[in-house]
């Protein structure tokens, strides 16, 4: 028997390591999200996001994001506070340094969500949906 994956069988690995990922945001204090690539190769990044290291979502960061409003479906264009809310956790959370805190969803808010995404597991698109969002924070 092969051990070799189809694409099914990496798309069906990706989905549970981020399934498995989110349950240990909600069960850890700390977790690394370095590389979601199930072959244990680093992933690249845009020249935006190239100076990404590990990053953490660690207990007490989340401080330094207050937010109460919804959490609505976000894509490039948008202009609101959740935008901003997004941009503070991808920035303050997750250590995406290159992403302008401004309210606005921009191509460097674009290029920090595909890589945040690719680096879960989900589909790097670039919209900000309810899977995008429960792996920011769940």
């Amino acid at each position: 028997m092969s051990t070799r994956l189809d694409r099914r069988g990496h798309a069906r690995v990706r989905t549970l390591a981020a399934a498995l990922l989110g349950c240990a945001l909600l069960a850890g204090p700390a977790v690394a999200l370095a590389s979601a690539d199930p072959s244990g190769g680093q992933s690249t990044g845009t020249a935006a996001t190239a100076n990404i290291g590990t990053r953490q979502a660690t207990d007490g960061e989340w401080r330094h994001c207050p937010y109460t409003g919804a959490h609505p479906e976000l894509g490039k264009g948008h202009a609101n506070d959740a935008v901003g809310h997004l941009q503070c956790v991808l920035n303050k959370v997750y250590g995406y340094k290159t992403v302008t805190m401004d309210k606005i969803f921009g191509d460097g808010t674009l290029a920090a969500v595909k890589n945040f995404q690719q680096s879960v597991g989900l589909t790097a698109d670039g919209f900000v949906g309810p899977n995008t969002w429960a792996a920011l924070h769940p």
